[in-house]
């Protein structure tokens, strides 16, 4: 029988910081924004002016920011930029649907959450790694082999709906397994990978740079997200930022910028990860173990794109992740990176 996990008490900790940081927010962009609501100035030949426009781009832990800044790709940006940094998806997502950010990156299952919850959010751009960045891991010296191996064990795919939950749940389907064949322990990362060198768990499925780390601390990956995880997050943006011509002028400027940045970051992997590793507090090896699986791309939506998200809605559905099930189509626009 399926038995499982929840750390309650960590999710409310973070739900009430969440809480606190989008109000923060909030409270500073209503005093030093102008109306979202004006209409959007123009130049001579009918063009948004993008001087006048302020795009409020929402991150996580200061990564994209750094990225972008390292590449050069802002150094001539027509319009301002105001960033707000958040510890995860959830809070940042939370500032979005507040309306205290026009824009922000994450992974598909938080971004599912919100849209089902019914935030007014667009999906404008996509993001692609590589799959094999997320792991089934074990401890060197486990019996563990396969994944059929994990039968009546302990495994934690981190938290709930995240991508090493996905991962877990198709590695067992092509195995045979259920998750009634197992026990599932749903952590955050960091206590997962507590649990994991006090070997309180048998396995743990989880994502770089935690792959990257316990690798260098001896554990095995028994089966990566190759043809299982689509490597896929996704730019989400305000439904008010996307019809204002200004705003949505200067998201379509962002997602070129942060395309070529991508490409940057892959041919200059050794420059970048000495920035990556500061800003992450990596050990510079480990960092530069990430950005070589990391691969980044930035492909436009597409009928593939759009069908892989929904595979992803269907898949979380049928897992209980989600309330019921989500029509992604009419949430996409696409002509943003067309």
């Amino acid at each position: 029988m399926l038995r499982v996990f929840r750390l309650l008490g960590s999710r409310l900790r973070v739900g009430v910081a969440a809480l606190v940081a989008v109000v923060a927010v909030v409270a500073v962009t209503a005093c030093g924004s102008d109306s979202d609501d004006a209409p959007a100035a123009t130049t001579a030949d009918g063009r948004p002016d993008l001087s006048r426009v302020t795009l409020r781009v929402a991150d996580q832990v200061g990564q994209l920011k750094a990225l972008l800044e390292a590449s050069g790709v802002l150094a001539d940006v027509p319009y301002k930029i105001e960033w707000s940094d958040f510890s995860a998806a959830a809070p940042l997502l939370q500032a979005l649907r507040a309306g205290a950010a026009d824009i922000g990156q994450a992974g598909d299952a938080p971004i599912l959450n919100a849209l089902g919850a019914g935030a007014p959010l667009k999906v404008v751009g996509a993001a692609r790694t590589s799959p094999k960045g997320v792991a089934i891991l074990v401890p060197k010296d486990s019996p563990i082999r396969t994944v059929a191996d994990l039968r009546g064990r302990t495994v934690s795919p981190s938290t709930e709906g995240s991508i090493g939950h996905y991962l877990l749940l198709g590695a067992l389907k092509e195995a045979g397994l259920t998750p009634d064949d197992l026990t599932i322990s749903f952590l955050a990362p960091p206590a997962a990978s507590a649990a994991f060198d006090a070997r309180q768990i048998d396995a743990w499925v989880t994502w770089d740079p935690y792959v990257a780390l316990a690798e260098r601390k001896g554990a095995r990956i028994v089966r990566d997200g190759e043809g299982i995880n689509s490597g896929l997050g996704f730019v989400v943006a305000t439904e008010d930022a996307v019809e204002n011509a200004g705003t949505k002028a200067a998201i379509a400027d962002f997602l070129t910028r942060q395309r070529n940045a991508f490409i940057w970051s892959n041919q200059h992997q050794g420059e970048f990860s000495k920035i990556f590793a500061s800003l992450t507090k990596l050990p510079e090896p480990v960092a530069l173990d990430v950005l070589k699986r990391r691969q980044w791309s930035a492909p436009p939506i597409d009928d593939q794109i759009v069908s892989q998200f929904q595979k992803s809605a269907d898949v979380y559905a049928e897992a209980g992740v989600l309330e019921k099930k989500l029509d992604v189509k009419p949430f996409f626009v696409r002509s943003l990176t067309s």
